[in-house]
């Protein structure tokens, strides 16, 4: 084999630097190695592009981010989380029976999580035709509850009130009956009653008899009784008004409120993927086909066996042990 079919161009060393092998243990490589590379970096292609597509539409329908850069970063997390997974599973050595249970265990998380997401932007005008109905359900379920509530308090207030009237009532009749209280007070006054020889006037004192006229004091507390009513009678019109629309703003209140991932997940199993069997076979298909991506690593690493770079790292890990046990039993012997 000449050198130049062993030349590392650079997208196979950005091969080698994404599933962590070594460009340079590479060139010592045959066919077999650089067509696993192909294969393990086909994989994570395409689950690099499935998986970046889902953190994009999960940042821009649940996370609410607006700005490009905001959900592309998004997407690169998703990316870099599922490249680590694989990378992960392409360095170990060997696949133990526990690490591809683990694997195979992520894999159906990870397809559900994806598939459900993919369903949420597929069904996406299926899902708002049921979030209608959903909300006409909610509003339903919520109208008589707040109706409930204002006529409670509407019965508390006709029951304020009648007892008001029937104070303002007894007051009147009091009132009418003594309008006004009159009381009697005596004042001393000076009077003239004539001069003397010198022209000075004579002054003599008397008592005057003055009679005074109040309003009765029920009067006031009549004014304040009617203000206290006005009150409650104020708050009756308005609770019967809000009644009236108790429809209308419990609609707005639910219609303006931002619909939230997990509601979404509730409408689209409940009304779509478990009623409708066509949605829930799509379902099916989806996840199996997420599933099977995701083990593609897996069964690679596991179906073709060794390749020679694994050979060559297994080899110089053998040698790298029998170094270290000679040096081990060397230092001994001197002791």
């Amino acid at each position: 084999m000449g050198k130049e079919d062993n030349k590392i161009g650079i997208g196979t060393r950005f091969a080698c630097f994404l599933i962590g092998w070594n460009a340079t243990l590479l060139k010592e490589c045959g066919e077999s190695s650089r067509r696993t590379l192909r294969k393990y970096m086909s994989a994570i292609i395409i689950l690099s592009i499935i998986w970046g597509t889902i953190g994009y539409c999960f940042a821009e329908r649940y996370i609410g981010l607006e700005s490009l850069i905001g959900k592309l970063a998004t997407s690169v997390v998703f990316i870099t989380i599922i490249i680590c997974v694989e990378r992960y599973i392409i360095l170990t050595g060997k696949l133990s029976k526990l690490m591809a249970t683990a694997r195979i265990f992520i894999a159906v998380l990870m397809a559900v999580l994806g598939s459900t997401i993919f369903d949420q932007i597929i069904f996406k005008n299926d899902v708002e035709f049921e979030k209608k109905e959903y909300l006409t359900e909610k509003v339903n379920s919520e109208v008589p509850k707040r109706n409930q509530l204002i006529d409670k308090e509407l019965s508390e207030l006709e029951i304020n009130i009648d007892s008001i009237n029937k104070k303002l009532a007894v007051l009147d009749e009091e009132i009418s009956k003594n309008p006004a209280k009159k009381f009697i007070t005596f004042e001393t006054e000076e009077v003239t009653t004539g001069y003397d020889e010198e022209g000075k006037p004579i002054k003599e004192k008397k008592i005057k008899r003055v009679e005074h006229l109040i309003p009765n004091p029920l009067i006031d507390q009549r004014k304040s009784t009617e203000g206290v009513l006005k009150q409650y009678t104020d708050r009756k019109v308005l609770l019967q008004n809000r009644k009236l629309e108790t429809d209308k703003i419990v609609r707005e209140e639910y219609e303006s409120s931002s619909t939230g991932f997990l509601q979404e997940l509730e409408i689209l199993f409940t009304r779509i993927i478990f009623v409708k069997w066509i949605a829930g076979a799509f379902y099916v298909f989806l996840f199996l086909f997420l599933m099977l991506l995701e083990l593609l690593v897996v069964m690679s690493k596991g179906g073709d066996g060794d390749s020679d770079y694994d050979l060559i790292v297994q080899h110089q890990q053998r040698i790298k042990a029998e170094t270290l046990k000679r040096m081990e039993e060397g230092l001994l012997a001197k002791k």
